[in-house]
């Protein structure tokens, strides 16, 4: 016997079958009436039996041994060729591969031949949303008048681009993402059917990461039974990327405490694993979710245990959800996976580190720090310490400015200080070379410039110097190495990832 996957080999094959109660119900009701459609939408995400559900009202209207008018027998021969898929009366159209207007001409000519064995002719239209403005005209002709043959199964993850007047003529199916047990459900019929042996909280391992699709559960348990028979849950979590030296918790631990060193480096050592950034991204705004859930006094059925994190408040985790979800976003164009994960690092990090400034490298120092270690209190100020005091009392508001702006140019100003304000150019003291070259760019020199002209009310030109790093051995090493992790975002001003 041939060899298939799991999804393939445990689709459903009946009503009953479908996994998702409200389209088992819904479809129910209509193949008992004895008014079925000449045209269905399946429309909703990726894997959640959209296709499978469509074979099977194909089944079911042609079944002359049909149960209870809802059921097909699957054993007669129009059950068994249409399951194998080599039934003459059931045409399956990819609609991203067949979407022009020529290619729905052919079906409109094709579909006046009486069925081949069958009482009803089904067209399958896969990602119906892919075809063309015309093919869609010709295909509404089709619709508004069809053979009494003739029954349309057109299935989406794309509702919004099908056009109303397509919607308007077909029974309507939505088909949400699958709950976590739902997707238990569809295990559990694979585990029985192949006789699998998963240890306690495999099967929910699965359903955490198979992101509401079935087909993508099935194809998990799939990959890790090639071994064997018995999975354990700690082969389960090392697939997944979850073992416990990935969890999120640690990074996290680091981002709250404001220690940015620690969560670069946290950030280095799981690229070094060799972890799925992608899946630990993924992990770790479920974590946040869930520490936001239980901060608000909201209780959930979730078998992950969740504790709070100190220095975390309701504001911080929302702040963190939108500075990772950002990132998530952005690893899918950057060249480099875990740039977008250091960039929140140091943006999270820059606005008040609570480690005492002895233990801090220069990166994660302040410039009010930085500022406070020059004579700006002097009892007889010059004129130009007078200045620097001016817009070291603005330096807030001259942050604020800029980050809507560009938030990367505001990360940049966060770790950098005023030193001097002298005859309207205002002198930025940096401590890296290549924060010091992203700054006198002309993009970001500009908007400090603008930003700065608006807050003092006079034209302010851009100046920066590269200051001395500490001399001990220890902090050196620590400095290039986090210097090294930064230079990583050259493209960055350059790229998508600026906003």
């Amino acid at each position: 016997m041939e060899s298939k996957t799991y999804y393939l080999k445990y689709r459903p094959q009946k009503v009953s079958d479908l996994d998702l109660a409200d389209v088992r119900e819904s479809l129910q009701k209509i193949l008992k009436s004895k008014k079925i459609p000449h045209a269905f939408l399946f429309s909703g995400p990726k894997g959640t039996g959209k296709t499978s559900a469509a074979r099977i009202i194909a089944k079911t209207i042609n079944c002359p041994h049909k149960k209870h008018q809802e059921e097909p027998c699957n054993r007669c021969d129009i059950c068994q060729e249409i399951t194998n898929g080599s039934s003459l009366d059931l045409i399956e159209i990819d609609a991203a591969s067949n979407r022009g207007i020529d290619d729905i001409r052919n079906l409109r000519e094709k579909i006046k031949l009486s069925p081949a064995k069958c009482q009803y002719k089904v067209y399958i239209i896969d990602e119906a949303h892919m075809l063309t403005t015309e093919a869609f005209n010709a295909l509404l002709k089709t619709l508004e008048e069809p053979p009494a043959h003739a029954v349309f199964i057109l299935c989406t993850t794309e509702a919004q681009k099908i056009p109303k007047t397509i919607l308007s003529r077909c029974f309507q199916t939505k088909f949400r993402r699958s709950k976590f047990e739902e997707v238990i459900r569809s295990l559990q019929r694979v585990v029985k059917g192949e006789k699998l042996l998963p240890g306690k909280g495999v099967l929910e391992a699965i359903a955490q990461n198979a992101d509401g699709s079935f087909r993508d559960a099935q194809k998990i348990l799939d990959q890790l039974s090639s071994t064997g028979a018995k999975i354990s849950l700690l082969e389960t979590q090392k697939f997944l990327g979850q073992i416990e030296e990935l969890k999120p918790e640690k990074l996290l631990q680091f981002l709250a405490a404001k220690d940015l060193k620690a969560s670069l480096l946290e950030i280095d050592r799981l690229v070094n694993f060799g972890a799925d950034l992608e899946v630990y991204l993924q992990s770790l705004l479920e974590q946040l979710r869930l520490i936001l859930l239980k901060l608000i006094g909201v209780e959930i059925n979730n078998d992950q245990e969740t504790e709070l994190i100190d220095n975390l408040d309701k504001n911080g985790i929302i702040r963190l959800i939108n500075l990772f979800s950002r990132a998530a976003t952005e690893m899918k164009t950057t060249p480099i996976p875990q740039l977008p994960l250091e960039l929140v690092a140091v943006e999270w990090c820059g606005d008040s580190p609570l480690k005492p400034s002895a233990e801090r490298d220069p990166v994660q120092s302040s410039w009010a720090e930085k500022a406070a270690e020059t004579p700006l209190n002097s009892s007889t100020p010059s004129p130009t310490k007078g200045n620097l005091n001016k817009i070291v009392e603005k330096w807030n508001d001259l942050l604020l400015g800029v980050k809507p702006l560009n938030h990367s140019v505001e990360a940049l100003l966060r770790a950098s200080r005023p030193i001097k304000m002298d005859n309207g150019f205002l002198t930025l003291e940096v401590f890296y070379k290549f924060h010091k070259e992203r700054l006198e760019t002309e993009r970001c020199r500009l908007i400090v410039e603008e930003v700065a002209s608006q807050l003092l009310g006079k034209p302010v030109k851009l100046k920066c110097v590269l200051g001395e790093k500490r001399n001990t051995e220890s902090t050196e090493k620590s400095t290039e190495s986090t210097e090294d992790i930064l230079e990583v975002a050259n493209g960055i001003f350059n790229g998508k990832i600026v906003d």
